[in-house]
């Protein structure tokens, strides 16, 4: 046995290769890895989030007159490190030779951020730790992502996102749950020592991963050419149950290449195989499909946070619940998220701008029908839980479609001008641009709930959250050749 290059360094001799190289470098411990960074992170984030007020008014003695603002500097301190560091993550993970050390990095920033929380007793040193946590964030959605991409290649991109979109929602559900009721049941300590052992696992799957293009130095054929469904063998079904996807390429209504800045890449011919002079980042952010889709992803994160903002206040004065009925509300919200590998399988099949259509035009009717929801009673208590189960399932098409669409995007760039992108492409600097859109709304959306809500109410909000919708839907519908085709069939 050959227990060397843990961490699958390049340098290791070709002629012995590490200790279980087929199982560390495949498709599903790779994806699996990238998930559980992304589960460690958001719960660790959501496990913080109720004891927070704990530590500012007995650990560093803020005036409680004074919590809110600094509640509000913490959190602005995560997401402005977030907006910031994606971009630039993307960019070294694109330059670097590996996406593993930046991923690692990442895991290092999470750790001191933990650290620094465990022990803080100033304001300077959590909103360091709330810095640090940001820019951990950043690294696990713009590196993992890539990573996925790279990993899994186009035709199964869907169906590992919705791995990944799955893993988010357990430690969006289970962080808080657990931060608070270990808080008030344990101790302060213990919060911090199940983060702590969170980490620790999360460092050796991190470290025991074994990128797919190093593992080519061993096992070329069985790497390179594993073609097995996340979701199981497509032995039976061969490669035309992808054809939708590979089609869609060629669907798009607008020039793939078009750019909204510029109309050709300083005049390279596409088959070049050079590199554009001009910076992966910004030529993707000139992309009229990425701009399209990085819209998309800051409408869906407003529609998604805005929930967060106005929907315990609205059920606790219409209901009267308490907050224990509050947390059960979400649940219906949360739940089709468990069934994001199904919608990434769909997504795979059936192209990822038909299931982002989809999924905003099931939005469309359901914030409408939330109009109804302003009396106390049974009925429109019920009717609450379906209409944000209803919600929830949009929302999972929406999240897995996007983040699939993003590499697809990088995908229709490079085949268009091999090597614009250089030698390690773009993906990691488009994931850091995806960051931003969704930091960015998630931003927006609770000051746009909030000033809707306080100027026309609940009705006025979720009216003015439909039809953004409706319109986000109609926009995608228009740039999918698929979609005016089935359109056109009905007509």
């Amino acid at each position: 046995m050959h227990l060397n290059n843990i961490g699958g360094s390049s340098n290791a001799p070709a002629a012995s290769p590490p200790w279980k190289l087929g199982f560390r470098s495949s498709r599903r411990f790779v994806i699996s890895v990238v998930a559980m960074a992304v589960f460690t992170d958001i719960f660790i984030y959501g496990m913080i989030i109720p004891i927070l007020p704990v530590v500012l008014k007995t650990r560093v003695a803020v005036p409680d007159d004074q919590l809110q603002k600094w509640m509000s500097i913490m959190l602005a301190a995560f997401g402005g490190a977030l907006f910031v560091g994606s971009p630039i993550f993307g960019y070294f993970a694109d330059k670097g030779t590996s996406r593993q050390v930046p991923f690692i990095f990442g895991l290092l920033a999470l750790g001191g951020s933990t650290i620094m929380f465990w022990v803080a007793r100033t304001l300077s040193s959590l909103v360091i730790a709330r810095v640090l946590q940001g820019l951990s964030a950043a690294v696990v959605w713009t590196v993992g992502m890539a990573l996925v991409v790279d990993t899994v290649g186009k035709d199964q991109v869907g169906a590992a996102m919705g791995y990944v979109s799955m893993a988010m929602t357990v430690g969006t559900v289970f962080g808080p749950f657990i931060g608070g009721v270990v808080l008030s049941r344990v101790s302060y300590d213990a919060v911090f020592a199940i983060a702590v052992g969170l980490i620790i696992l999360d460092i050796l799957l991190r470290l025991v991963m074994i990128e797919q293009k190093t593992a080519l130095k061993w096992t070329q054929p069985p790497i390179a050419n594993e073609t097995e469904s996340l979701l199981g063998s497509v032995g039976d079904t061969g490669n035309g149950v992808y054809e939708a996807t590979r089609q869609d390429y060629s669907e798009v209504v607008a020039n793939p290449r078009h750019s909204v800045c510029w109309p050709e890449v300083s005049g390279e011919p596409n088959s070049s195989g050079k590199t554009s002079n001009i910076p992966p980042i910004v030529r993707l952010m000139c992309s009229s499909s990425m701009l399209l889709f990085l819209g998309a992803t800051v409408v869906d994160a407003i529609l998604w946070s805005s929930f967060d903002t106005v929907l315990p206040l609205h059920v606790m004065d219409t209901f009267n619940w308490s907050p224990f009925w509050v947390g059960i509300c979400f649940l219906p919200l949360f739940a089709p998220s468990f069934f994001s590998p199904l919608v990434g399988d769909a997504v795979d099949r059936y192209g990822s701008r038909t299931i982002a259509f989809l999924g905003f035009l099931l939005d469309f009717p359901t914030f409408f029908l939330l109009r109804l929801i302003t009396h106390d009673t049974e009925q429109d208590q019920v009717l609450l839980y379906i209409f944000l189960f209803i919600a929830g399932i949009a929302s999972s098409l929406q999240m897995v479609s996007l983040m699939t669409e993003i590499s697809l995007v990088v995908e229709r760039h490079e085949k268009e001008s091999p090597g614009i992108f250089g030698t390690q492409g773009g993906m990691g600097q488009a994931y850091g641009l995806f960051n931003v859109a969704w930091s960015g709304g998630q931003v927006l959306g609770p000051l746009i709930a909030g000033l809707l809500s306080d100027r026309g109410g609940w009705v006025t909000m979720v009216s003015v959250f439909g039809t953004m919708s409706g319109i986000t839907a109609v926009v995608i519908g228009f740039s999918d050749e698929k979609i005016l085709r089935a359109f056109r069939k009905e007509a």
